[in-house]
C-alpha cells in the first residue's frame, strides 16, 4: 500500500481550510500545510485537525508549489489549494489507488464555482489538472500567477472520474479583485520574459477570448454566471495586455 501525503498552500484561509482538510482526512497518512504567515485562524484550525504546519514566506506560485511537494514525507502526493476539496467519489477513487496505483500522475476534473454556482461549460469545466502523483514523476511550471504540475518525460498518466471541487470566487466583487491582481502579476511576468504587446492585441485578444468562452465553449449555457465568467476572462486578457503596454511605455 502507498502512503499518501496531502500538501496544501495557505494564506488567510480560515473560512475554507477546515472543509479542505476534512475532505482528505480519511485517505491521507499526513496533511502538511505550507502557510505564508497567516494572520487569521488558518493555522489554529489546521492544527486542531491534526495537520502539520510549516511557516514559509511566499515564493511565488510555482516555487511555493514546489516547496509544498518537497515537504511531503511520502512519495505519493495530493497537492491542493485551501479553496479546493475532494468530492466523495474522488476520495474513494484515491483510496483505491493507494492499494494499487495505475499511473505515475493523475488528471483530476476540477469543478469551479462562483458564489456557490458550479460552472458546467466554458474553459472552467472540465478543467483537468494534475494534482495526484508520485513526486519524482512530476515538475512544477506555468506562467504566474498560474502554476501547473506536469508529468516528466517517460511518466505515465491517466484521468480520474471524481470531481475536485473549487470555490474560485465568492462573489462578483471577489472575481473582479482576482482578475485585477492576477492580470498585474501576469503582465510583470510576461515583461520579464521578454514578451511585448501591441495596440492590436489589446483590442482583439479580449474580443476573441469572449467569443471562444461564451459561444464556442458554450458558456452561454451557464446563464448569468456563464456570461460573467466569459466577460471577466476577456477583461483579464484586456488588463494583462494593457498593463504590459504600460510597463513598456515606462521604459
Amino acid at each position: 500500500m502507498h502512503k499518501l501525503s496531502t500538501v496544501i498552500m495557505t494564506f488567510n484561509e480560515e473560512a475554507k481550510i477546515e472543509r479542505c482538510i476534512r475532505s482528505v482526512l480519511e485517505i491521507s497518512d499526513e496533511v502538511v500545510l505550507i502557510d505564508s504567515f497567516s494572520t487569521d485562524k488558518t493555522v489554529e484550525i489546521a492544527q486542531s485537525l491534526g495537520a502539520k504546519v510549516i511557516q514559509h514566506k511566499f515564493l511565488g506560485y510555482i516555487k511555493q508549489r514546489e516547496l509544498t511537494i518537497s515537504e511531503a514525507s511520502h512519495d505519493f502526493v495530493l497537492a491542493l489549494d485551501a479553496d479546493e476539496y475532494l468530492s466523495v467519489d474522488l476520495a474513494n477513487e484515491i483510496k483505491l489507488l493507494k492499494n494499487k496505483a495505475k499511473a505515475d500522475a493523475y488528471y483530476l476534473n476540477r469543478s469551479n464555482a462562483i458564489n456557490n454556482y458550479f460552472l458546467k461549460h466554458g474553459s472552467w469545466f472540465p478543467h483537468r489538472i494534475v494534482r495526484l502523483f508520485f513526486k519524482n514523476k512530476v515538475k512544477c511550471e506555468g506562467n504566474p500567477p498560474h502554476d501547473r504540475i506536469s508529468a516528466v518525460d517517460g511518466s505515465t498518466t491517466t484521468k480520474l472520474k471524481g470531481l475536485l471541487m473549487h470555490h474560485c470566487n465568492e462573489d462578483i466583487h471577489d472575481r473582479i479583485v482576482t482578475v485585477n491582481k492576477h492580470s498585474t502579476i501576469a503582465a510583470k511576468h510576461r515583461f520579464e520574459q521578454g514578451q511585448r504587446t501591441t495596440y492590436l492585441r489589446i483590442l482583439l485578444k479580449p474580443i476573441w477570448k469572449f467569443i471562444v468562452e461564451y459561444f464556442f465553449r458554450f458558456g452561454f449555457m451557464d446563464g448569468f454566471y456563464g456570461y460573467l465568467m466569459a466577460k471577466t476572462t476577456a477583461q483579464y486578457i484586456y488588463l494583462r495586455e494593457s498593463k504590459l503596454m504600460e510597463i513598456q511605455r515606462g521604459l
